[in-house]
């Protein structure tokens, strides 16, 4: 029997959810706009002259071959040793092996509380403003929001993300670009405009996943069911594909980077699938190769953390899958 007080209660309902729906979209539309980066608002500084450089575009021609972004957030600890072996690895690939062969290291300080500008201003004093340049964002956005603002500044015909920590041997690098000249040396493909096109685009993933099972046997119980539910959920949105998304070692063409980039909308912890939902929509290829990895004291992953990125992902679910309130731009919306 329909009384009064159901339909009292079913206008309830129906307002509360219209409102939910409401925050919702007004949510998905906020992180929207704040996602794009605008390198007007930004500068790099050169130590030596002490002057306020304007950034490149990472939509303008590549004038270096490699550039490595590395966020980095109260580093001060780690980042010295990892800039050493990087800085040691590009020097001697350049004099032994292609004389033609230019670099370029991007720190992005995301906000950091401690002396990590300081270190990594002396290493631009050392090695060049050409070689080593540092932005310095004015508060912490994340990690993700610390690699789009240095992949955004880019010079390179190819990109490479890279940790702080150095928990990846750069070494590794020649497998990421072995893999990536399979995918886009022309020589691979036939000649028709279309597939040239094609060819310029590649994402080359380092992966943990061989050493999965020796992870497991050291985590915690909790810890391993907390990363199964990660895991489901990743699933839901990019598939089973790629089975480590989250090692901090990640090879990208420019016109890829360009692309994933400037559509990137996650700012913290789970911005690594959301690149990879992206290159699934935009036909990027997608390939994962085996890198070596070590536990770096210092991890700044928490319980906490992967609660953080269950929720991101989820927005990711929600915002390009179910409301479809974060449209993806084509290279030619750029």
């Amino acid at each position: 029997m329909w009384t009064a007080a159901t339909t009292t209660t079913t206008l309830a309902l129906a307002t509360a959810v219209t409102f939910i729906i409401w925050r919702a979209a007004q949510w998905f539309n906020s992180v929207d706009a704040k996602s794009h980066f605008e390198a007007s608002q930004h500068f790099l500084e050169d130590p030596n002259s002490f002057e306020k450089v304007p950034p490149p575009s990472i939509f303008a021609e590549a004038t270096k071959s490699l550039s490595v972004v590395i966020p980095a957030y109260n580093e001060e600890d780690r980042l010295p040793v990892t800039l050493e072996d990087l800085i040691g690895y590009l020097r001697h690939r350049r004099d032994t092996q292609d004389i033609n062969f230019t670099y370029e290291i991007i720190i992005v300080d995301d906000g950091s509380q401690d002396n990590t500008s300081g270190i990594a201003f002396d290493y631009v004093r050392k090695y060049s403003f050409e070689a080593v340049r540092v932005i310095r964002l004015s508060r912490n956005m994340g990690k993700g929001g610390a690699v789009k603002a240095g992949m955004m500044i880019a010079r390179g015909r190819q990109l490479l993300m890279a940790d702080a920590d150095g928990a990846t041997r750069i070494s590794d690098l020649a497998k990421l670009e072995a893999v990536m000249k399979s995918l886009t040396d022309p020589g691979q493909v036939q000649s028709t405009r279309a597939l040239q096109q094609q060819s310029e685009l590649g994402m080359v993933i380092g992966s943990r996943a061989h050493m999965q099972q020796a992870a497991v046997n050291k985590r915690a119980w909790h810890r391993n069911l907390l990363m199964r539910g990660f895991h489901l959920l990743v699933m839901m949105v990019i598939g089973d594909k790629v089975k480590d998304t989250q090692c901090g070692f990640k090879l990208f063409t420019r016109r890829a980077a360009r692309s994933l980039y400037k559509n990137q909308r996650i700012k913290r912890w789970c911005f690594d699938v959301e690149l990879i939902y992206l290159a699934q929509e935009l036909h990027i290829p997608v390939r994962e190769v085996d890198v070596e990895w070590r536990e770096v004291p210092g991890s700044k992953i928490r319980i906490t953390s992967m609660i953080n990125m269950a929720m991101e992902l989820l927005a990711v679910l929600l915002g390009y899958k179910v409301f479809r309130r974060w449209l993806i731009k084509t290279e030619a919306e750029a």
